[in-house]
């Protein structure tokens, strides 16, 4: 099957709409098949996740990558208003109260893309400012057309009186043929304070060039081009203290371990394995029976139970710090454990290896009970697991460097 796109005209060599009016432009139909071939590196798909190894997942900020990437869309929604994918995304989610963007998605399925690409939009909108042109796409009171704050934030007063509080800067202006004048459509008149009020805002707004031929725009101001790209929007997110970093990435993507327990314990952090809390989430109108722990068959099964507070869990925990010769304090959720980055084993590079393999292979011994249960009805006995824990633990830290010329059975018998 191949899949086509609508495209305009005014892209950059990112394929991003560089910088265009609301009412969009001429454009045409290609094949995104062909762009990931072409410029594979706009895409940042799980294909390229499974290439790309710990340190590099790290330090290239694999979250920030996904956020600017998703930028994209945001600035191209309201730009394309005749394309197909507009139209579609227009009618299932609806407009937002700007006029110009979809609609924040908050109560669709885990399988909705748009989701996750509207959810960002606070964000890129703090990085976008508005440039007046003829005025109606932009709103009077509520947008950032002059200056760092809304009008209706730097004048609540005037605000309240006004009986058009979502009109647009083209509703409200009269361009004659060396002035404006406003009509703010006030309730009554102004008292004394009011009226210097009103002063003021005159003041902010009399240099505002209305061109009646020309439409409103949008501006990035991440660069100095006034453009959208994805790399300025990535180098900004990258640089921005204030973005969360998650901190399990390192422990869990830098250890040499087989993929697929890389990929639970990541799930796990997150709250997205399959346990049925997150399947009775996924699935509201089925009655999942029973719901409790098939490890220990005393609490519903959730992502942090099975892994932390069932009996089974806290036993295979608890071996490992006694091991370890540590006090432990239960954390409460699966993020906690991983983000602390316990010095059990030392501090030497060999040490942080073995941690790390055998804290992830506790997760992977866990999971690997847990469905031989349900689906096989086969149960193992405790020390059984543990044993298994050690092996795979020294079995994935034989192959780092660090263990060079160490034989195997002298890592597990250590």
């Amino acid at each position: 099957m191949v899949v086509f796109e609508w495209c305009g005209r005014d892209y950059d060599d990112d394929g991003v709409v560089l910088c265009g009016d609301f009412d969009g432009g001429d454009g045409g139909w290609v094949c995104v098949a062909g762009k990931f071939a072409e410029k594979n590196q706009n895409f940042f798909s799980f294909g390229v996740l499974l290439g790309c190894n710990g340190n590099d997942f790290v330090n290239c900020g694999f979250m920030w990558r996904n956020v600017a990437l998703t930028g994209k869309w945001l600035w191209r929604f309201p730009i394309e208003q005749d394309s197909l994918w507009h139209s579609i995304i227009k009618s299932k989610y609806g407009i937002h109260n700007n006029g110009r963007d979809s609609n924040i998605v908050e109560r669709e399925s885990f399988r909705c893309p748009w989701k996750f690409i509207s959810q960002g939009l606070p964000c890129f909108l703090n990085h976008i400012k508005l440039f007046v042109r003829n005025g109606a796409r932009i709103r009077f009171w509520e947008d950032v057309w002059v200056g760092d704050n809304s009008l209706s934030s730097l004048f609540p007063r005037l605000y309240r009186l006004s009986r058009a509080k979502d009109v647009v800067i083209a509703d409200v202006v009269s361009v004659d043929s060396n002035s404006l004048s406003w009509n703010l459509f006030l309730s009554r008149n102004l008292n004394d304070r009011e009226f210097d009020e009103m002063l003021s805002l005159l003041d902010i707004i009399q240099n505002v060039l209305i061109s009646p031929s020309s439409c409103d725009r949008r501006l990035w101001k991440c660069h100095s081009s006034l453009s959208f790209s994805s790399k300025s929007f990535f180098d900004f997110l990258r640089k921005d203290d204030s973005v969360p970093v998650f901190n399990p990435a390192r422990m869990i993507w830098k250890a040499i371990i087989p993929l697929k327990v890389k990929i639970l314990a990541w799930l796990a952090a997150h709250k997205r394995t399959n346990t049925n809390d997150w399947v009775q989430r996924k699935r509201p109108f089925v009655c999942l029976s029973p719901q409790w722990c098939v490890l220990c068959k005393k609490e519903g099964e959730s992502v942090d139970y099975i892994f932390l507070h069932c009996d089974i869990s806290i036993a295979l925990w608890q071996r490992l710090f006694n091991l370890a010769n540590f006090s432990w304090v239960r954390p409460q959720h699966c993020y906690s454990l991983l983000e602390v980055e316990f010095r059990g084993f030392g501090r030497s590079k060999r040490a942080k290896v073995l941690w790390s393999s055998v804290v992830l292979a506790i997760f992977w011994v866990i999971w690997i009970e847990r469905n031989s249960r349900i689906f096989r009805d086969l149960a193992e006995e405790m020390d059984g697991m543990w044993d298994r824990v050690c092996l795979l633990a020294s079995l994935w830290a034989s192959v780092d460097k660090s263990f060079e010329g160490i034989p195997l059975f002298l890592i597990i018998r250590n």
